[in-house]
């Protein structure tokens, strides 16, 4: 006796409330607001790095001039298009008030930056960044630092904006930031000069060192060239917007599809998720029982000529 598959019965599927739906809707909204404004500030950081590329591409190949073409007092401050701008520069070292920038490395080598002041041939006080020197056994400060070369000379840098302050501490001499004012704090402290500098001091601009006429006897480890590389802030950008796009979208498809299940339950075509199943169920159970019953039909033609030949 066969059993005949039976389907399971259909059934509406649950409604959404209006409570639900809201906040189904804060949700997404909130989601693309968060994932809009990401978009923005990776965007914003993509424009500011673009146009520091930009502002070295101009400068820093450029031939050097004097630094008066640049900045004509020690209280101007240094407009963003000319920084990098290469200037030369005579006076002299005062490397007793010689201060050490800490942490940071060049290409992961743990180094100080050696900042010695220079004083112009007009009397003012320009902050050079001499180079860097690599930490040897002591990690406080490194047992050797290369001397600037003495008596007059001219240099040639690349002009750089003033550091924002640092609040982190560091030892006698040190500082954590290129702030010209606390550089050359830390330097006078160390080298133990009394209410120096007497000279006006640049206290807007520092020179990161290209060259030095005449060479120094012991060379320093020369700054490498700024990092011209876009980075990845446009493709987050992008990335961002996409996920907000894909939010906004989702929410309308489950819009739509709400809209067509309830089409269906008002024409009587109430949507059973089972329905495949069971016809598939069905179809299988047929084929195993017309199976099966071919099978003992054949056993029972082969047992009838079995009785024929005994």
């Amino acid at each position: 006796m066969s059993t005949t598959p039976t389907t399971a019965p259909s059934s509406p599927a649950p409604e959404r409330s209006l409570l639900q739906w809201l906040g189904i809707a804060v949700a997404v909204a909130v989601i693309v607001v968060l994932c809009i404004t990401a978009g923005r500030w990776q965007w914003s950081r993509y424009q500011n790095k673009d146009a520091v590329i930009t502002t070295i591409d101009n400068n820093y190949s450029a031939d050097p001039v004097p630094l008066n073409d640049i900045v004509s007092s020690p209280q101007q401050t240094l407009d963003d298009s000319a920084v990098w701008t290469p200037v030369t520069v005579t006076g002299h070292y005062v490397p007793e008030a010689t201060a050490l920038l800490r942490n940071r490395p060049i290409n992961s080598t743990p180094s100080v930056h050696v900042l010695v002041p220079f004083e112009t041939a007009d009397g003012n006080i320009l902050l050079i960044n001499r180079g860097w020197v690599p930490y040897d056994v002591d990690a406080v400060r490194p047992s050797s630092i290369p001397s600037p070369p003495p008596g007059d000379i001219t240099v040639t840098v690349h002009l750089r904006q003033s550091e924002a302050p640092s609040t982190r501490d560091a030892p006698v001499g040190q500082v954590q930031a290129i702030t010209v004012s606390d550089a050359l704090d830390a330097g006078a402290a160390y080298g133990g000069l009394n209410d120096w500098p007497n000279s006006p001091a640049f206290a807007n601009i520092y020179g990161a060192l290209t060259d030095e006429t005449p060479a120094p006897s012991e060379p320093i480890n020369a700054l490498p060239a700024p990092d011209t590389a876009p980075g990845s802030h446009l493709s987050y950008a992008l990335q961002w917007w996409v996920f907000a796009i894909g939010a906004g979208a989702g929410f309308f498809v489950l819009i739509v599809k709400e809209r067509r299940r309830k089409r269906r339950e008002a024409h009587g075509e109430v949507h059973n998720p089972f329905a495949a199943l069971n016809e598939d169920s069905h179809e299988k159970a047929s084929a195993s029982a017309q199976s099966s019953s071919r099978r003992k039909t054949r056993q029972v033609d082969n047992d009838y000529e079995d009785s024929l030949f005994e």
